[in-house]
């Protein structure tokens, strides 16, 4: 009964529907929630960099963005760290001649670069150095986030953007359902599954090119793509045996390999783990409500994670360990994290905005997230800052995807 609740969950995801069917709470404990302040941040100012021209006020625009959003940086006319220099015309671009500079250390950022595009890319380039020398941690500016606009029923196209909200671009103009997208590994080609053909499969996208590939187009249902990390096998759910179950499908040679076998459950929106040896994925097998589990990719031995709450779905595991997750409380859905070695009785809340959120993805900074909140996408920080809106764009937009790198 409940089985087929999740089946038609996993059909109405072709169609843009939400979430799981709303289902009483069975004994749910309360989740712990984040409630600090946040990190400490050094003071940055950029009052002592220049710019010559459009161009290199659009570089400046950029880098101011993506140290705002890092989480380490807050911006001033004065800071203990200092961007000095000039960012000059050149051509269609900029050459810029710069140096930051903090107590007892500092760098020189010398480039040209061509075009907005480039332009673009150095900014992010910049700020993730400043990330990496200065605080000695991961950046993520030069990411980017791949999701979905539904403008109806059946009508969808993917869209990508920067990791700091600028650079919107449409990928698809096929105004048929489509969703879950997921990048790859090497961060240029996006797997995700569309009824282009009047029914559902999964395609692999390459924006660069705009080229595109059937790699599951069986009977039934196609749909949950996912990218080992080491770019050799693709998880997805699929129901040509007449069950939707949780398989591999080995990039190189087709091979099909199984991974659960419930016939009175179904799976969705698996996820690989760091090392490549796990999955999670959520089901509602035995519990007759989504919940979701991890199985050993090697022995195929399936665990439970989660207990608590109405619903737990949308896994997404960072590269440090932790499992983001969607769990529905109170009517409405919350970004939680875990460690899928304790399960979730390690489960902390992540404030968000009012209303429902769903489908996180981390950065690749493993401490943000990006997730939709009704129709709007939010970026999220594990450390306790608040959301930020990724960007004032009217649409429907949903099921982001954060790249790697």
């Amino acid at each position: 009964m409940y089985r087929v609740t999740l089946t038609v969950f996993l059909l109405g995801l072709m169609c843009g529907w939400g979430g799981f069917s709303p289902l009483s709470a069975q004994g749910a404990a309360p989740l712990i929630s984040i409630v600090k302040e946040g990190t400490d941040k050094a003071s940055v100012s950029l009052a002592g960099l220049t710019a010559a021209g459009p161009n290199g006020r659009y570089f400046i625009q950029t880098l101011t963005r993506d140290l705002q959003v890092s989480g380490w940086f807050k911006l001033g006319q004065t800071g203990s760290i200092q961007v000095r220099g000039q960012i000059g015309e050149a051509g269609s671009g900029i050459q810029s001649r710069c140096e930051v500079s903090w107590p007892g250390k500092r760098f020189a950022w010398n480039r040209v670069s061509a075009g907005e595009r480039e332009i673009r890319m150095q900014a992010h380039q910049l700020a993730d150095e400043m990330v990496r020398l200065i605080v000695g941690e991961t950046g993520f500016a030069q990411s980017k986030i791949v999701f979905v606009n539904r403008r109806g029923k059946n009508n969808a196209d993917l869209y990508q953007c920067d990791a700091n909200g600028m650079a919107l671009v449409q990928l698809t103009r096929d105004n048929v359902a489509a969703v879950g997208p997921r990048w790859a590994p090497n961060g240029k080609d996006i797997y995700y599954t569309s009824f282009l053909r009047n029914y559902p499969a999964i395609y692999r996208l390459s924006p660069s090119t705009g080229t595109r590939k059937a790699l599951a187009p069986f009977p039934g249902l196609n749909t949950g793509g996912a990218v080992s990390p080491d770019g050799s096998s693709l998880a997805l759910i699929l129901s040509y045996q007449g069950n939707a179950e949780l398989y591999i499908l080995k990039l190189a040679s087709g091979t099909l390999v199984r991974l659960t076998n419930t016939p009175q459950g179904s799976e969705a929106s698996p996820c690989w783990s760091p090392d490549g040896r796990s999955i999670a994925y959520v089901s509602d097998v035995g519990s007759r409500k989504p919940q979701i589990y991890v199985v050993d990719v090697a022995t195929r031995q399936s665990r439970r994670l989660t207990t608590t709450g109405e619903e737990n779905v949308n896994p997404d595991w960072s590269k440090k360990g932790l499992i983001a997750y969607a769990t529905k409380r109170g009517g409405a859905y919350q970004i939680a994290t875990m460690d899928p070695r304790v399960g979730d009785r390690s489960s902390r809340l992540v404030a968000g905005p009012r209303g429902s959120c769903e489908h996180p993805s981390w950065a690749p900074d493993s401490r943000h997230i990006v997730c939709s909140c009704g129709s709007a996408l939010y970026m999220l920080d594990t450390e306790g800052d608040p959301a930020i809106l990724l960007f004032n764009t009217p649409g429907n937009w949903m099921s982001p995807d954060w790249s790697d790198r």
